[in-house]
């Protein structure tokens, strides 16, 4: 492809599907996603932007990230509590005019 031609709408994700097994094997080996796009670029299997593959990986990890079944996750067990009658202390409430603020705190 020309240098500085845009690909078509989605073909970057074609061209990914294409290299999906080289992709997977040289992430396992530890390559870069940086490394990883130079290679194929310069092989030529490549020619989406490096920001495309970028993107293209993270919707990649996103899928295949398996999601937990709602009937794996654990259920919350709260004690059973009834209403209780909150009660004042002994002590009556202050006027708030007439209380000195450093007897307070």
């Amino acid at each position: 492809m020309p240098a500085g031609k845009r690909l078509r709408r989605h073909m970057g994700r074609v061209e990914y599907l294409a290299c999906k097994e080289t992709v997977d094997t040289m992430l396992a080996q530890g390559f870069s996603k940086k490394l990883i796009h130079e290679r194929l670029t310069e092989e030529g299997r490549f020619s989406m932007a490096y920001i495309s593959f970028c993107q293209i990986l993270l919707k990649a990890g996103k899928k295949s990230a398996p999601k937990p079944s709602p009937q794996t996750l654990p259920v919350p067990v709260h004690p059973q509590r009834q209403p209780c009658i909150i009660k004042a202390g002994p002590e009556p409430m202050q006027d708030p005019r007439t209380v000195d603020p450093k007897s307070i705190f």
